[in-house]
């Protein structure tokens, strides 16, 4: 079985930041149970990336399990690495993200 790195974009990285502090402002503690819900999501991409279906080209999307974000990714097959290239939620226009 191949193992995967996974590379965070530093743009996801402040859009997580600001999500928490967003979250942490209607909730003390909420932004770090979005924090959670992050990593296990990307604990399942980097497990096996390939069981999430591919939206759009070669970009996948996997759903966090409690909050209603997801983390767009692509697979690069040739350097076993994983790019998530954006943490949106689900209600926002899938174009957003493209532009990264």
């Amino acid at each position: 079985m191949k193992t995967f790195k996974i590379v965070v974009q530093n743009i996801v990285k402040q859009d997580v930041k600001s999500t928490c502090t967003w979250y942490d402002d209607q909730k003390k503690g909420l932004g770090k149970r979005f924090v959670v819900d992050m990593k296990q999501t990307l604990i399942a991409i980097e497990r096996n990336p390939t069981s999430f279906a591919i939206r759009h080209k070669s970009i996948r999307l996997a759903n966090f399990s409690v909050f209603p974000y997801a983390a767009h990714f692509f697979i690069d097959e040739e350097s076993h690495t994983i790019f998530i290239f954006a943490v949106l939620h689900t209600k926002r226009h899938p174009d957003t993200g493209s532009n990264r």
